[in-house]
């Protein structure tokens, strides 16, 4: 699984993960939730209600906000 964090291994050397969480980001946190969960449903062992529980929530905390300046 990729994360947001994370580059072309070949440029840098990859570092500790406690040490990389420690700079995450909100936006970075969510997408490695989805991406967890997306491997969960690839793997099969989320049920067909857990899936569109995950795929509900991933949709409503990923959509824009509302434009503010009406």
């Amino acid at each position: 699984m990729n994360t947001p964090t994370t580059q072309d291994t070949s440029e840098k050397p990859q570092g500790s993960p406690f040490e990389e969480v420690k700079s995450m980001t909100d936006i970075q946190a969510l997408n490695i939730l989805i991406q967890a969960a997306n491997a969960a449903q690839g793997a099969g062992v989320l049920s067909v209600r857990d899936s569109v529980f995950v795929a509900a929530a991933a949709e409503l905390l990923t959509k824009p906000f509302p434009n503010k300046s009406k």
